[in-house]
């Protein structure tokens, strides 16, 4: 399903539809772009639907590949558009025009949306009704209205509501009829809070369908002067999520594609832009193609936004907006440069954002905007030169992210009430700005929020900094002198309420996981660490640590305190030369018991990892052990335990790299993992991925197992092995029945592999969707079908890999082949 509203725009369309089929599409052009899509699309085995919701005109499908020839077979487009024109012209088969609901039905809706009140008499339940009628059979009428009327008792509302509707409104919105426009425009009106209509109006500021992170409103909002009275920006982000989700409750604002984010129904939005155009002074035109800087902005515009347009060039005369407060321009990338007297009279300016633009420096009148409080230059990939920033005095939020400045301002008397810094966190775009910053850094003294992407200054420096909420760090230079330095009071620092991600290594980890409220810290091979680093590590939630001398990770000695462990969520072990043991004792097993992400990386002398794992982290979704080279064994054996054991009943993803030492399977058939669902092996030294005793008879162990990768296991004989009955005659072809729920099955370069699976196997393995199987030498059949199997068991030989091969052919039997999307068989390398 791809939304495509007003524009279209192809590159876009396929992409979602290729994400939506599996795969991804890196190429720059539309053509070769086209040709991939329509590859896929009509190599597919199973039926695919594409909706294309609303279009505003036609939509060649030609141009994104989609194969309208073979419509039918193996494809079928369903179009959504408020114009009957659109469906003619794109001559679809059908046209199915959905019409208005009846008065139960939309009885029904409005009822669900508002609530037991409207049943509390028969008074009121009339007038509800009445209400109910008046939006037309409209579900988003419906569903606006009756949400902002929840709960709600009293006669004389549902009177003075019901005389609202009646009565004609002038409208201005071709697309937006009378009985829609009423219902939301009343649903504004009955917001009482006139910060949060506001909050509301800025959501306008984006362009259709967009999603609007949450943390440049709460941005937007403070540097208009809109959130009075909150001393921090964290109170200010949580007064605005307040408002949101108020708003999301009404109806009037839907949830994004992420926590972070919302997003504004395209209908609501044209309603609530015409209604802040009139009252509120909003002009907003982002996202409309526009070329040339409009003509017919009202001098008395408060709140301008040309986001996402095409704009080259500004008007160079003096732009005449006295009472302008935000500007928005992001998005214009053909916008390269900006007039010298451009800023000249927009004193009342308190939120510009140049963002994603072309331009290369800022102009001599950006000291004139003496009020401007929130600049966002983020993504300015050819920004060279802020220096004319100089002036701002009042500037509180500054967003430098993907700018490679070279020249900045010589004082920093204009940094003086800078609460946010942004200046990046990745690799991309390295800057001189981080120097710069560095040093300026301690003079900010209001500063609550940093991002950078490298500290070169004295870390003490930094930590003066009273009021941090969040610090993220991409790498601290000066970690040797901070770390074993006691460079605060006790106490003082950090905050318990201080979000970090601070990397004191060289060179970052990038895979590292982030925790849900940021708090992350690298470490890298430090003696001695002080008190200050120790409070932070207990307030860690996400942690790696590199290099370190010690033999043992949690024990009473070790380095780290033990009550760090206790709030750990993620943690990394990387490069311990001298690492044995995981825990020692069993009496610290439950100091990880919050652990949801664990990777263990090459530590060569572990031989076992932790003791009791389905007690020591019962929350463990993601288990990674790479490059352990003498690690015997991964999930410990319990002979004497009887029945089956369930092992880290939270684990979804395992994956095993060089383990070379570890011989016997990963699971005997008794263990189990109950949530497995992705696992890889490579350059193991196992014999099976399952071994079983043959007198057992026990449920799948990998009961929701979908993924399987394994490769590079030079001593893997079978997939299933029998552990106590090596005389049985090919006693594995008995092997119970497991991998019910697989769906893809990789196996690459195991040299002693003779089959994969017995007849009895495959026939339960009907969920099979894909199988690839690439240089296996001893690979005689994938499947040993059932007759040959029967002549097998007949077999004495006392070698089960030696009668397995001698009796196999090379077929599949019992596999779903019908329903696999991809076999590829025995190819040599």
């Amino acid at each position: 399903m791809v939304t495509i509203s007003q524009n279209k725009d192809l590159n876009k369309i396929q992409t979602e539809i290729a994400e939506c089929l599996g795969f991804h599409l890196n190429e720059e052009s539309v053509e070769v772009r086209a040709a991939k899509l329509a590859d896929r699309l009509t190599t597919t085995k199973n039926k695919v639907l594409v909706i294309l919701d609303d279009l505003w005109e036609k939509l060649d499908l030609s141009k994104v590949r989609i194969p309208r020839p073979q419509m039918g077979t193996t494809c079928t487009v369903v179009i959504t558009t408020r114009n009957e024109y659109v469906c003619e012209r794109m001559s679809c088969q059908e046209i199915i025009e959905l019409k208005t609901l009846s008065d139960e039905e939309s009885w029904c809706l409005f009822k669900r949306r508002t609530g037991d009140a409207v049943e509390s008499t028969s008074s009121i339940r009339k007038l509800a009704q009445k209400v109910a009628r008046e939006c037309a059979g409209l579900p988003l009428a419906l569903v606006v209205l009756g949400t902002a009327l929840k709960g709600e008792g009293s006669p004389e509302i549902w009177k003075t509501v019901l005389m609202q509707l009646r009565q004609s409104m002038e409208m201005d919105l071709l697309d937006v009829s009378k009985e829609v426009f009423q219902p939301i425009k009343l649903s504004f009106d009955y917001i009482k809070s006139e910060v949060a209509k506001s909050c509301l109006f800025h959501c306008c500021l984006y362009p259709e369908d967009w999603d609007i992170p949450k943390e440049e409103l709460m941005h937007m909002m403070v540097g208009g002067g809109l959130l009075i009275g909150l001393e921090t920006l964290n109170d200010a982000q949580g007064r605005v999520d307040l408002l949101l989700n108020q708003l999301k409750a009404r109806a009037l604002l839907l949830q994004g594609s992420s926590e972070g984010y919302v997003r504004m129904h395209d209908v609501v939005r044209d309603v609530a832009i015409q209604i802040s155009a009139k009252d509120h002074g909003f002009y907003v035109q982002a996202g409309q193609g526009w070329r040339n800087w409009p003509e017919n902005i009202d001098p008395n515009c408060r709140r301008l936004s040309l986001m996402g347009n095409d704009i080259q060039d500004l008007r160079p005369d003096p732009m005449e907006y006295p009472i302008l407060e935000t500007l928005i321009l992001r998005g214009n990338t053909r916008l390269s440069s900006i007039p010298e007297t451009f800023f000249r009279h927009m004193g009342s300016l308190m939120v510009l954002d140049l963002s994603s633009t072309g331009i290369e420096s800022l102009p001599e009148s950006f000291s004139f905007p003496t009020n401007l409080k929130v600049l966002n230059l983020g993504n300015c990939g050819f920004l060279q030169d802020i220096s004319h920033i100089n002036g701002l005095k009042k500037l509180a939020i500054l967003i430098l992210e993907g700018c490679p400045v070279s020249i900045a301002p010589e004082c920093v008397a204009w940094a003086q009430n800078l609460r946010f810094v942004n200046l990046g966190f990745s690799e991309s775009h390295p800057s001189s700005l981080d120097i710069y910053f560095s040093k300026v850094l301690p003079s900010c003294r209001r500063l609550e929020q940093l991002s950078m992407n490298k500290f070169v200054g004295s870390f003490q420096g930094l930590i003066s900094l009273r009021h941090l909420t969040r610090l993220f760090i991409f790498e601290v230079v000066d970690f040797d002198n901070s770390l074993s330095h006691e460079i605060v009071l006790e106490g003082s620092w950090p905050d318990q309420h201080l979000k970090f991600d601070i990397c004191f290594l060289e060179r970052r980890r990038s895979y590292l996981l982030f925790s849900s409220d940021r708090r992350v810290l690298q470490l890298k091979r430090t003696r001695n660490l002080a008190n200050w680093v120790k409070e932070l590590l207990q307030n860690t939630v996400s942690l790696l640590l590199a290099e370190f001398p010690q033999t043992e990770l949690i024990a009473a000695n070790s380095e780290i305190p033990l009550m760090a462990f206790t709030r750990m969520e993620h943690l990394q072990i990387v490069n311990w030369a001298n690492l044995e043991v995981f825990i020692r004792s069993e009496g610290f097993i439950g100091f990880v018991n919050q652990l949801k992400y664990l990777t263990i990386d090459n530590c060569p002398r572990i031989t076992w990892a932790p003791a009791s794992w389905e007690y020591t982290m019962p929350k463990l979704e993601e288990l990674r052990v790479t490059n352990c080279p003498v690690m015997k064994e991964l999930l410990q054996f319990d002979y004497k335990s009887p029945g089956p054991r369930i092992l880290l009943p939270s684990l979804k993803i395992l994956e095993l790299y060089g383990l070379h030492k570890l011989r016997q399977g990963v699971l005997q058939l008794f263990q189990c993992l109950p949530k497995l669902k992705d696992s890889k092996i490579h350059d193991c030294g196992v014999k099976c991925v399952l071994s079983f005793s043959f007198s057992e008879a026990l449920p799948d162990p990998l009961p929701t197992l979908a993924k399987l990768h394994i490769e590079n296991c030079p001593e893997m004989i079978e997939i299933i092995f029998v552990t106590d009955a090596p005389n049985a005659p090919n006693a594995s072809l008995q092997a119970q029945c497991c991998f019910q729920g697989l769906m893809h099955l990789t196996i690459e370069s195991c040299p002693r592999l003779s089959h994969l699976f017995s007849y009895k196997q495959a026939i339960s393995m009907q969920n099979l969707r894909r199988l690839y199987i690439r240089d296996c030498a001893a690979l005689g059949a994938v499947v040993i079908s059932q007759e040959n199997e029967e002549k097998a068991s007949a077999t004495t030989s006392t070698s089960a890999t030696t009668a397995t091969s001698a009796s196999t052919s090379t077929h599949v039997a019992g596999l779903p082949i019908d329903r696999l999307t991809g076999y590829f068989y025995n190819i040599a390398a």
